[in-house]
């Protein structure tokens, strides 16, 4: 396992050497006599008398109506949606309540280099299409065929989802997968037109507790649902008294929200001016300088040129990069680029050293072909990337199977568990650097990388690497991730990948590290599911080791022609810069080979996080339960039950990547035919990052009279660190339902 020094620093090679394939063998299934036994409990007041590891609750069959909050579900599926508040009472009114969990985000805004607060110059994007909450405000995902979906974030600093209703709350797939690459997530606070003059004069025009009520409101919307702050857009004119008070509004609510979310942010949209006229500027002027020093950054109209970038540089001062100067993508009005010439925009506003915030940059999902949207996504950020410096991922565990958040399927671990198009936000991983990087030199060396939607790993989709290694050189490589994370003494690393057609190129993980003085590497070796045995520094019986579990595949030719390799690294003093792919001949080789190879994972592990207990998921429990019966198909038997229910579950979110919820629908007890039979494996329901799921007219089989139904939900954590938990650690509740007496 070669090390090689590359530049100032180190360069760990770890090669994934070809192996016989041979048939995946996955882990047994633990015994049923074998597995964790639970006391028996009461559950929401029923009494349980059924297997004791599983909660149980009893039911009535019951077609009389439930209606669900509107707000909260959506009337024609009844799924959990994203929500919006249109108006001041229904803001002021708003508390929160078990509804709200939904939309509640699990992951934590993951740290990364530089920090917001470095002054660098930024990159805002501000997201608006079609009016908004489209197939994103599904919460639990939805069918979609072909979705819009955003992959390009290490040079992005600030999301901001836009739509015209006065307050408009992030759908939280957005937050989640933003979060996850360690980007802020904002709202929008809009009022518009003369309805929103009047609205304005309600709360701005009276005195300070009029205009603190709906700060502390948006404060706690924020808070709550762990999104990063708002985005001020005031789009009418004001009164006297009512622009008087919008400035202390402004320094309020971004006092209140700086002390409760902590990095929150509140930025000013350049519309109205001192006196109260809604007069756009372009840019940062004494007439709107007021505001800008009441909150963190402005965003300007877009119809500047670059005289607006050279007056701005004096008020701007220090805080240059809390000027965010708008882009129209859609080039709508006098503006500079948008479209494929958005980069002419970019160009005049980094070289003042400003800022940007695009605007709308699903131009090339509405206006252009979807079925080259991939293409077209790829095109319009490859030509901005010189202009937005990338971020790097500061923390472990570092895990991502490349999944966009959609597909035409879904895998898990290489099983393919349904067909058909799926979209769920919350559910992307953290994405690479894309583009084709080209050899320097004489060479014809290079490596193109792009998401791809016919294969996965685990998810809905892979990274394709295609590349050309030229008879010049014997390898080539591909920087994917930039990251500056301190190192532990002990790493583990895991690349699942396959080499598509007769290519005989090694495939390599490559790390660089921290200065060579300062970083060693004592010694990098391959880690099997055998050797995994030996880090384990005493026996622990309940729950076994995550290290065996993590270690289950590796070194391991996996089905569908994956392989895994895992290795060990030993350090000292080391911080970790960038991960590499490298492709090289084999041995002995002197022509130049072309190639082409799908990775499907890759993981980052701290080895002292694989020794500690897994958390279990507790008291799960089943309520909201509806009935609906089920049209019959056809000439044949009734269809039987349609089933909708909560599950609501405790586990500590900050060990878990998201929950996977499935269900094993039982007999009805009545004669053949009569609902479907329960299948010997649990059906995936769907994902969940949050400690609830919806359950939605789920088919289970009618209850004969006299005799149970029942139907078995399960939630299986998917811990951080990314492997498999066994099913008899999965949290069980069963339901048992009967007809009225």
């Amino acid at each position: 396992w070669p090390v090689a020094a590359v530049g100032g620093g180190r360069r760990g090679v770890m090669e994934a050497p070809r192996v016989p394939r041979e048939p995946h063998s996955p882990a047994p299934e633990i015994p049923e006599e074998q597995r964790e036994r639970r006391p028996r409990r009461r559950c929401g007041g029923r009494a349980t008398e059924e297997a004791q590891e599983e909660a149980v609750f009893r039911e009535v069959v019951r077609f009389t109506p439930d209606p669900l909050p509107v707000r909260y579900y959506d009337k024609d599926t009844t799924k959990p949606i994203s929500f919006y508040l249109s108006s001041l009472e229904e803001l002021l009114a708003w508390t929160p309540g078990a509804e709200d969990g939904f939309s509640v985000a699990l992951v934590p805004v993951q740290d990364r280099q530089p920090p917001l607060s470095s002054g660098r110059p930024r990159t805002l994007l501000c997201h608006d299409m079609m009016g908004g909450y489209l197939d994103d405000r599904f919460i639990q995902g939805s069918a979609a065929e072909s979705p819009y979906t955003f992959y390009h974030w290490q040079y992005i600093d600030i999301f901001v989802y836009f739509s015209h209703h006065l307050v408009t709350v992030p759908p939280v797939g957005w937050t989640n997968a933003a979060h996850r690459h360690g980007v802020r997530v904002l709202g929008t606070f809009i009022t518009e037109w003369k309805e929103g003059g009047q609205l304005c004069e309600a709360f701005l025009a009276g005195d300070d507790r009029s205009f603190q009520a709906v700060a502390d409101r948006l404060v706690l919307l924020a808070q709550f649902l762990h999104f990063d702050g708002w985005l001020i857009n005031i789009e009418n004119s004001l009164s006297p008294a009512a622009v008087r008070n919008t400035p202390r509004f402004l320094w309020y609510l971004t006092t209140q929200l700086h002390q409760q979310v902590p990095g929150g942010l509140v930025l000013w949209y350049d519309s109205v001016v001192s006196s109260g006229q809604l007069r756009w500027q372009d840019e940062l002027n004494e007439q709107n300088r007021v505001f800008f020093d009441c909150c963190d950054g402005i965003f300007t109209n877009y119809n500047w040129g670059e005289e607006h970038l050279v007056r701005m540089r004096g008020p701007a001062g220090r805080r240059r990069a809390d000027v965010y100067v708008g882009v129209d993508v859609f080039a709508r009005g006098n503006v500079v680029g948008g479209r494929f010439d958005t980069n002419k925009s970019l160009e005049l506003i980094r070289q003042h050293e400003f800022s940007v915030a695009l605007f709308a940059p699903g131009w090339v999902y509405e206006c252009l072909e979807k079925t080259e949207f991939f293409q077209n996504q790829d095109k319009f950020w490859s030509l901005l990337t010189r202009y937005l410096p990338t971020h790097s991922i500061c923390s472990l565990p570092f895990v991502t199977s490349f999944c966009l958040g959609m597909g035409t399927r879904r895998v898990c671990y290489g099983q393919e568990e349904a067909v058909g198009p799926w979209y769920h936000l919350g559910a992307q991983e953290p994405q690479p650097l894309f583009g084709e990087h080209r050899l320097e030199g004489p060479g014809q060396g290079w490596v193109r990388t792009h998401s791809c939607l016919a294969d996965a790993w685990n998810g809905g989709s892979s990274l394709l690497i295609r590349g050309t290694i030229p008879p010049e050189v014997g390898h080539v490589a591909v920087r994917l991730f930039s990251l500056q994370v301190p190192l532990p003494p002990k790493l583990f690393l895991s690349l699942v990948y396959k080499l598509e057609g007769t290519s005989e190129v090694r495939v390599a993980l490559e790390l660089t590290t921290g200065d060579a003085g300062s970083c060693y590497i004592r010694s990098i070796s391959e880690l099997n599911a055998e050797t995994s045995s030996r880090h384990r520094p005493r026996p622990l019986r309940v729950p076994p080791t995550k290290l065996a579990r993590w270690a289950a595949r590796c070194g391991q030719q996996l089905g569908g022609g994956w392989v895994q390799r895992c290795y060990e690294l030993s350090l000292s003093s080391c911080f970790l810069q960038d991960l590499f792919v490298s492709f090289s001949r084999a041995p002995g080789s002197r022509e130049g080979e072309d190639f082409v190879c799908r990775l499907g994972e890759i993981q980052v592990v701290d080895a002292d996080s694989l020794l500690s207990p897994l958390p279990q998921v507790q008291a799960l429990s089943v309520s909201r339960v509806g009935w609906q019966r089920a049209a019959p198909e056809g000439a044949g038997p009734p269809a039987g039950l349609r089933l909708s229910c909560t599950l609501h579950w405790s586990y500590p979110l900050p060990h878990a990547r998201c929950f996977r919820i499935h269900c094993r629908p039982g007999t009805g007890g009545g004669p053949p035919g009569t609902g479907p039979p329960g299948p010997e494996k649990p059906t995936l329901l769907g994902l969940a990052f949050a400690n609830q799921y919806r359950v939605v007219d789920l088919a289970v089989a009618e209850a004969r009279p006299g005799q149970d139904g029942r139907v078995e939900f399960l939630v299986e954590p998917v811990p951080r660190e990314g492997f498999l938990v066994p099913q008899a650690e999965w949290g069980r509740a069963a339901l048992l339902y009967s007809v009225p007496g």
